[in-house]
């Protein structure tokens, strides 16, 4: 066989591989009812982006929740690795559901206890599709939603019950004093040098006693790292709420050794928890 031959077959094994790949996922854009949990409002229609795996599954799923600033390209390529990693991805828009955009100076609007009503109704919808095992279902958040987590898990919502088997939380804000009653299994990622969701808080909650008797629980503490670290963006500062009380200027932007880590231990945790052996 002749070289040109060869280049020829090479390259359209290779365009076949691109549009093999390209068609391995799909996305859908979708709406389902939030769970109306007493005291945390009415009915809400959610919209939500799905991204499958190629295949008819049936495949663990994982829910991507957004931070404050809503849905963006962060939250589509999150989804898009999630289906690279064998999941399907339901990316729930929980602020242009109620009317919102952007709420980083006033977060709470839209309360982490009312998106934990989003979670529920999300895991729900989940379980009406066939290509969805209903009982491996992970969570993950990023700053608002990692937030939205660390309310989720307390065992007063019963996530085990909806199929929910453990959540990786990216700079949540934590708080010491309330989220100590940890039901599933938690991943928190945080930067040392977070002012916006400040890690002293995390390292607080996990010295706490009750901890001990919770659900798993695992911190990773990035040093000289900022908030939303797995963007790519260069580090700059952002108007946003303070712990304190306030809008102040918070600095934010990537830190690619800290994202590496966090992307391995976030493959590996959610192949952990939604093992097909994981009952």
């Amino acid at each position: 066989m002749n070289k040109i031959l060869i280049c020829i077959l090479l390259a359209t094994a290779a365009f076949s591989a691109g549009i093999n790949q390209a068609r391995a996922q799909s996305k859908e854009n979708v709406t389902y009812p939030n769970a109306v949990i007493p005291g945390l409002g009415g009915p809400v229609t959610v919209y939500a982006g799905i991204y499958k795996p190629r295949g008819n599954g049936p495949f663990p799923a994982v829910m991507v929740l957004h931070g404050c600033g809503g849905t963006d390209y962060h939250h589509k390529a999150w989804a898009e690795r999630l289906v690279s990693w064998g999941y399907v991805a339901l990316v729930p828009d929980s602020f242009i559901s109620r009317g919102y955009k952007n709420i980083c100076t006033q977060t709470t609007v839209v309360t982490p206890e009312m998106r934990v009503s989003d979670i529920i109704g999300g895991a729900e919808y989940l379980a009406s599709l066939p290509y969805v095992a209903k009982d491996k279902i992970g969570l993950i958040g990023f700053s608002h939603g990692g937030w939205t987590i660390m309310k989720a898990v307390q065992d007063r919502y019963q996530l085990k019950a909806f199929g929910i088997r453990g959540a990786v939380a990216y700079y949540p804000y934590c708080n010491p004093k309330q989220d100590t009653k940890i039901s599933i299994p938690l991943l928190i990622l945080i930067g040392e040098d977070d002012s916006w969701t400040p890690a002293p808080l995390c390292r607080e909650l996990q010295a706490y006693e009750a901890l001990k008797s919770a659900a798993p629980t695992e911190m990773v503490f990035y040093p000289g790292t900022y908030h939303s670290f797995d963007r790519p963006e260069r580090i700059t500062e952002v108007d946003g709420w303070s712990v304190g009380g306030g809008v102040k200027k918070h600095k934010i932007g990537g830190n690619p050794t800290a994202t590496e880590d966090a992307f391995k231990r976030t493959k590996a945790f959610f192949e952990k928890v939604l093992a097909a052996d994981n009952n």
